[in-house]
């Protein structure tokens, strides 16, 4: 998912998005295995990777807060704003999304079958809410993702002394609107209701919080968030796989955790305690590694199921030969392809906003 401007504080931050990618992949390879190779070794838990897309939006209300919060009230910061997060969002996903066009009108049965075959393009392609899943059905997230930068963008527009108060009339609008059970009243509003922003809320005021006790309770928080982590993934693997998922119940579940890393994360860095190299370079193709990691799985999955053997042995080369083509096709495309687009937005940005 979108990656924040460079800056050394932000190293175990980009660590922790590619955690999170790690685990999303990991989730949807557990899929692939089961769809393809008649047996199975990945252990049933993997399914609970799904949380990495949490950790996904608290990440994003943490970056949101860390590049805008501190700039000056108006319609200029709020709209530079938006550019940056349009120009980081919309270009590799068309690009994706246009792939995946192609191959749907020829085979939408290798795109879309478990809806049928039904996508609205155009909500699809403007990630706008609707009642399936767009076309590139991990853009999902990316529609509650653009959700959270327009709304982040009107706080912009306040001072910077009402914006907390903003950001917390945020979370308790959600709260009262979906109690009411008024987030059955269509796309639109099951969208502004739903209790998944809480999660980007979370991660908002884990960075006001960092910025006032930046190298802090650290450790605390790293154990503690772990521990809400853990303890969430593992009610999920018992509440059942597809009813907590969609439930009001994750959101509660894994927003202290969510938030409380990301808190750990900065502050450990502050304090001069770096993660692992190899997943802030995860992190860094995050964004494409999440968009193609699903196209890539599948494809490598059909051809394995060509060779694929009774008993699992030929799973245990299978399943990291398919993680490794996953991720080189991730890498590919954010050197190819994300990066340059990067820079074009950049310099639309520098010629329209000096």
């Amino acid at each position: 998912m979108a990656e924040p401007r460079k800056h050394s504080l932000l190293n175990n931050i980009q660590g922790l998005r590619g955690l999170a990618v790690l685990a999303v992949v990991l989730s949807h390879l557990l899929v692939i295995e089961g769809k393809y190779a008649g047996d199975r070794i990945l252990p049933h838990f993997f399914q609970t990777g799904f949380a990495g897309v949490d950790l996904f939006f608290a990440i994003s209300g943490f970056v949101m807060v860390y590049v805008a919060w501190a700039n000056p009230a108006g319609f200029k910061t709020a709209f530079v704003f938006l550019f940056s997060r349009v120009g980081r969002i919309y270009p590799l996903y068309w690009l994706v999304s246009l792939a995946v066009l192609g191959l749907w009108l020829v085979r939408p049965d290798m795109v879309f079958s478990s809806s049928g075959g039904h996508v609205d393009l155009v909500r699809s392609f403007l990630l706008w809410p609707g009642r399936s899943f767009p076309l590139l059905q991990v853009g999902w997230t990316l529609i509650h993702e653009m959700y959270f930068y327009l709304v982040f963008t009107l706080l912009l527009l306040l001072p910077q002394k009402w914006r907390l108060a903003g950001l917390l009339l945020w979370a308790g609008g959600i709260i009262v609107f979906f109690a009411t059970n008024k987030a059955a009243h269509g796309p639109l509003l099951t969208l502004i209701s739903n209790p998944l922003t809480l999660e980007f809320i979370g991660g908002a005021l884990a960075a006001l919080v960092w910025q006032h006790w930046p190298g802090r309770f650290w450790l605390l928080a790293l154990v503690a968030g772990g521990a809400f982590m853990g303890a969430a993934m593992v009610f999920a693997d018992a509440y059942g796989p597809s009813d907590f998922w969609t439930s009001a119940v994750r959101p509660i579940c894994f927003t202290p955790g969510v938030a409380l890393l990301v808190y750990g994360a900065a502050g450990a860095e502050t304090a001069g305690r770096r993660f692992f190299p190899i997943l802030s370079w995860l992190g860094t193709q995050s964004y494409s590694l999440y968009l193609t990691h699903v196209l890539s799985l599948s494809a490598a999955g059909r051809i394995w199921a060509l060779i694929a053997r009774p008993g699992p042995w030929d799973n245990f080369l299978a399943m990291p030969v398919l993680l490794a083509i996953a991720i080189a096709a991730g890498q590919l495309v954010h050197v190819y392809a994300e990066r340059p687009l990067l820079e074009t937005v950049k310099t639309w940005r520098r010629s329209l906003f000096a």
